[in-house]
Order: C-alpha cells, then sequence, then structure tokens
C-alpha cells in the first residue's frame, strides 16, 4: 500500500484546514462542522494504541474522515517533535524511547496542541 496521499485528498485536507482557519472547526464523520479541539482526544487515543501495536496505523473508517486526519497529522507532528527532542537528549533513536516515553511525549503533544487551537481560533 502506498503512504502518498492523492492530490485529491490533500485538496480536501487542504479545505478542512481552510475550515479551520475561518471557523475553528474541522469536517467531522457526517461532514458536520466540529471544534477542532474536541478531537484531539480521539486522536490521541489512537495514536496512542500505535504505540503498543505499530500495524495497527490505517483504518479507512478514521482516516476518510478528513477532521480527523488533519487533526491527526498535527498532533503526529507534534508527538514526533517531541520524541525527537529526547531521543537527542538521551543519545537515543526515536525507535528507541521506551513506550512509556513515548506516552509522555504524546501526552505534553495534545495539551499543547489544544492550546494553540485555541489561540488560533477565530472569535465569531
Amino acid at each position: 500500500m502506498s503512504k502518498a496521499i492523492p492530490k485529491e485528498r490533500m485538496a480536501l485536507l487542504k479545505e478542512a484546514s481552510e475550515m479551520f482557519n475561518e471557523t475553528g472547526c474541522v469536517p467531522g464523520i457526517a461532514g458536520e462542522q466540529v471544534p477542532a479541539e474536541r478531537l484531539v482526544p480521539d486522536v490521541k487515543e489512537y495514536i496512542s494504541e500505535t504505540i503498543d501495536n505499530p500495524e495497527a496505523i490505517y483504518d479507512p473508517k478514521i482516516w476518510d474522515t478528513l477532521g480527523f486526519t488533519l487533526v491527526l497529522s498535527w498532533l503526529a507532528k507534534k508527538w514526533h517533535q517531541k520524541c525527537h527532542r529526547l531521543a537527542l537528549r538521551h543519545s537515543k533513536n526515536f525507535e528507541h524511547l521506551a513506550k512509556e516515553q513515548q506516552r509522555e511525549c504524546l501526552d505534553s503533544a495534545a495539551v499543547e496542541l489544544m492550546r494553540e487551537i485555541a489561540q488560533q481560533r477565530p472569535l465569531n
């Protein structure tokens, strides 16, 4: 399976990002507008499950929800950055961090993302 995102999907994700920039919301499962911060706990849980089982990464039901995919990309990026910084401090590769260390990075990344979403939320 290719991990490349098709151009059509990238265009839809761009639209979801623009929706967030305008409203603070992202598309939900049925296309309804959902506050982006409401998805962070579910996204965090999804990533946490992948820490224990890296093979569980792809779920079409989840990945086909544009808002979830967008928030997932934001949180995954922050999580990887935090794990990378932690790994560098301990002269380790990201893959060699203990699962508990990865979860701590995820917790910190989720808190940071929630704060950033709140700060970027347009005032209506």
